[in-house]
């Protein structure tokens, strides 16, 4: 198992996953259902007709109302006109983001474990991912060895906050250590902000435009799909400052064009009529503490997740076994279904520790917990 590429990995543990009827806690989505007067608005837009191309930089209304809310919760002015586009979801935005920045020779900064979108989209251009592993058991950074990094050759550093697949949220006193490094480059910021309007324990929604000298050399993505538990929908955002949101632009046009009309007109109805963005914030936490008191009666290692809906889950007091290993018989034998850590990073690095979701409904997460204290 431990040899098999991450790809054919993934698809393993879903066929297993699948055949033994396991609980999925390795998926990249939550079981929340949409909001009703949301799925009622796109189903109005779409019986009257509005089926058609939307403007390739997105519908107005929406780029609007994301600058207003960046503007109130952040401080911080995005002209929708010129510097917002509305994305085919997050992972669209970055891939779009990166095609747009960097040429062949460039080197990417990537903080490890790392999210599998990064890699493949830098290394499509030519580019040389450089990685750098963040420090476990609280994921922290090593600004100093961090530093060493940066080369005449450094373009971008990928920023990942909330990050996945450890929950952690980048400290203030981190990103200032950044601003005080890159004081004089012009090396860019892609801020993947997925899981943003998802924090917990009354901690500020995280966006990097707080920090208004990281903003300027940044390009932020967010995902309305994650926000409003609607991930199939696909629909994302971009940010950046206008000379950097024209070449993005030009890569748009021509990857997808436009994106779905009808959800965007939906989405512009359900957050015109909504001072909050954040509909299942409290939701989401309630089902972390929830599943993090049946876990604690497991002999499985945690710390509690800052953002986002992923738990990493240490297993060393149960087993010796490969991260790969440990998943493939958690699935085959135990009826629940996880991703090894080892899949979030380059050299498949193994450090006894797993990656689950905990938002899924309660019926799951209790008989999840219950075959996780069977080992």
């Amino acid at each position: 198992m431990s040899k098999l590429s991450s790809t054919n990995l993934v698809s393993t543990f879903a066929q297993i996953a699948a055949e033994k009827k396991a609980v999925n806690l390795s998926n990249d989505h939550s079981d929340f259902p949409c909001q009703p007067e949301l799925l009622d608005s796109l189903v109005k837009h779409i019986s009257d007709g509005r089926n058609k191309y939307a403007p390739s930089e997105g519908v107005y209304a929406l780029r609007e109302l994301i600058a207003k809310r960046y503007e109130k919760d952040f401080g911080i002015s995005f002209n929708p006109e010129t510097e917002i586009t509305i994305t085919a979801g997050a992972i669209q935005a970055i891939y779009t983001a990166i095609s747009s920045l960097i040429k062949e020779g460039d080197e990417v900064i990537v903080f490890e474990p790392a999210f599998e979108t990064y890699v493949p989209a830098i290394e499509a251009r030519g580019a040389r991912p450089i990685f750098f592993q963040l420090n476990p058991p609280d994921f922290s950074v090593d600004w100093t060895a961090f530093t060493k990094l940066i080369t005449s050759k450094t373009k971008l550093i990928i920023l990942n906050c909330p990050h996945n697949p450890t929950g952690k949220i980048m400290p203030d006193e981190s990103l200032e250590h950044l601003q005080r490094i890159l004081n004089g480059t012009k090396i860019s910021i892609l801020s993947d902000e997925a899981f943003a309007d998802l924090i917990y324990d009354d901690r500020p929604t995280f966006s990097i435009a707080r920090y208004p000298k990281l903003a300027e050399r940044s390009i932020i993505v967010g995902s309305l799909g994650k926000a409003l538990c609607v991930p199939g929908w696909k629909i994302g955002y971009c940010l950046a400052p206008e000379p950097v949101m024209d070449l993005i632009r030009q890569v748009h046009k021509y990857l997808i064009y436009s994106v779905n009309l009808p959800i965007q007109l939906a989405l512009a109805d359900y957050l015109s009529g909504h001072q909050s963005w954040l509909p299942f914030r409290l939701e989401f936490q309630q089902r972390r503490d929830y599943f993090s008191s049946l876990l604690a009666k497991t002999r499985f290692t945690f710390d509690n997740v800052e953002g986002g809906y992923f738990q990493i889950l240490n297993y060393k007091n149960i087993s010796t076994e490969s991260d790969v290993d440990f998943c493939y018989r958690l699935a085959n034998e135990h009826g629940v279904s996880a991703y090894p850590l080892s899949l979030f990073y380059h050299d498949k690095i193994d450090q006894s520790m797993i990656r689950v979701c905990f938002g899924k409904d309660e019926q799951d997460l209790n008989l999840a917990a219950k075959r996780l204290a069977n080992l």
